[in-house]
């Protein structure tokens, strides 16, 4: 039961780096998008659906949908 419980706070800390490390990146994009403006756009639109993505991830886990179920919080 050790594991289980030790493995909670592990996810938790692994979203929140997840969610640092796109923040960083929407920040620094600035001087990336000076190469190309299409590259630029596809940068937005992928950091986007990234943001959102992690809204609904973040959002079934502190709910405790995922949280408690042993098939994905094992993984």
């Amino acid at each position: 039961m050790a594991v289980i419980s030790s493995l909670i706070p592990a996810r938790f800390l692994t979203l929140l780096a997840h969610l640092v490390i796109v923040v960083t990146i929407f920040w620094s994009r600035v001087s990336a998008s000076l190469l190309s403006r299409r590259l630029s756009y596809w940068l937005i639109v992928a950091l986007s659906v990234t943001l959102g993505m992690f809204v609904i991830e973040l959002a079934g886990f502190l709910s405790g949908v995922s949280m408690f179920n042993n098939t994905q919080s094992l993984l």
